[in-house]
């Protein structure tokens, strides 16, 4: 119920203004099912999002942000409740550099604030983090990473215990073949 949608539409559009400059706009609009407006917590009868984004890929430099709206699209929790947030703000920014030796560090925020999530919860952020990682290239196949994802919520809040949103910091390693 949480992840469906009726019928709707979308559309997006981008623009590359040369030197490595583009941007990149986005809208989506489905109605909601009985299900939806009457077993969640989002009170609207249409889910929709808009987004925006800017990005810089040139000189062996990459730099991104991006910034959205949805409503009554976002689900959070473990997905045994009925969380779906009225409104969410989200905000994403990105850094990286690849030096010719094959290595590629990055640095990035991320988060997403719900609205008016519950009356009793009201605004929360839901995603909220710092990432440092780096990729490895050994050849044009072949590559390693790893990350590491820094969490900014509050363990010490129990809506993200109570709706099983975890506080956790995330290390993740990797490798990678393409063929």
């Amino acid at each position: 119920v949480r992840n469906a949608n009726g019928d709707g539409f979308g559309l997006s559009t981008s623009y590359d203004f040369g030197m490595g400059i583009s941007a990149a706009a986005a809208y989506t609009s489905s109605d909601r099912t009985n299900d939806q407006m009457t077993r969640t917590t989002a009170q609207g009868d249409k889910a929709e999002a808009w987004t925006t984004g800017l990005k810089y890929d040139a000189n062996n430099i990459y730099l991104a942000t991006m910034y959205s709206e949805t409503r009554n699209m976002t689900p959070y929790g473990n997905g045994n409740g009925n969380g779906v947030a009225n409104k969410t703000q989200n905000f994403e920014v990105t850094a990286q550099y690849q030096f010719d030796f094959g290595l590629r560090p990055a640095v990035s925020f991320l988060m997403s604030k719900g609205k008016d999530l519950s009356k009793t919860d009201g605004d929360k952020d839901l995603v909220k983090y710092a990432d440092i990682g780096a990729t490895y290239y050994f050849n044009r196949n072949m590559s390693t990473y790893v990350d590491y994802k820094i969490n900014l919520l509050d363990e010490d809040d129990s809506f993200y215990s109570n709706n099983g949103i975890s506080t956790d910091d995330v290390v993740a390693l990797g490798l990678v073949y393409q063929f």
